[in-house]
């Protein structure tokens, strides 16, 4: 067994991922429901904290930093260290492909302080608007969502504005400043581990920008999906 601390300052006991898990996270219709991470995640996880026998709920209940936390230490624990990619140049009259080595190891982890709620002024407007982090049951209202958006990432972790319950029309009327400020706080104020990869094309130059849990060679080297 192996055993880690979340960003938000719980330990947690894990064991090495299985077929069962890989047949987990290879399944289409679990993962446009978001069942097969929450589902996987909660098969490896041995102990959570002082809790023996963590529940799916368990794992929709954790932070959505501690949940890419926990998956990134899978994918450790169960594959080793290093994740080879192979990132194909988004310039249309490229497209070469890139091999990238990113060791997991290195990763920059930012803890969770003690809030869970923050305060925040728009620029523009004036308007008070308190928020929270995103958890594993806000990532699954989302995923459910038809037609997932910026708004919709935004408005499900407003709690309210000027005490009042946000709405979509709230958001769609949101001027682009506060738009922007309110997206940039929110992104202060995240933790967990930054799984963002960046490399040039070695071809052509151009910035090729991705995530790691984005990418199929990240739980399934050597595997085409």
């Amino acid at each position: 067994m192996h055993t880690f601390e979340l960003p938000s300052g719980l330990e947690i006991e894990l064991r090495e991922m299985t077929g069962a898990e890989e047949e987990l996270l290879t399944n289409q219709r679990l993962i446009r429901t978001g069942d097969a991470v929450n589902q996987a995640l909660k098969n490896c996880i041995v102990r959570l904290g002082d809790n023996d026998e963590p529940t799916v709920k368990d794992v929709l209940d954790l932070l959505s930093g501690d949940r890419l936390f926990i998956l990134v230490r899978l994918r450790q624990v169960s594959l080793g260290d290093e994740v080879e990619l192979e990132l194909t140049c988004p310039n249309t009259a490229c497209r070469a492909s890139n091999a990238v080595t990113v060791n997991l190891e290195e990763l920059e982890v930012t803890p969770y302080g003690e809030e869970r709620e923050f305060a925040f002024t728009l620029p523009g407007s004036g308007r008070k608007v308190r928020f929270s982090y995103l958890d594993g049951n806000k990532e699954k209202r989302l995923a459910a969502l038809k037609e997932p958006s910026i708004s919709s990432a935004m408005l499900i972790r407003i709690i309210d504005v000027d005490g009042a319950q946000p709405t979509k029309k709230l958001m769609n009327d949101m001027s682009m400043r506060d738009r922007s400020a309110l997206r940039q706080e929110m992104l202060r104020v995240d933790a967990g581990v930054d799984t963002t990869v960046e490399t040039d094309c070695e071809s052509c130059g151009m910035r090729i920008r991705t995530r790691l849990e984005a990418e199929p060679g990240f739980l399934f080297p050597g595997v085409r999906l």
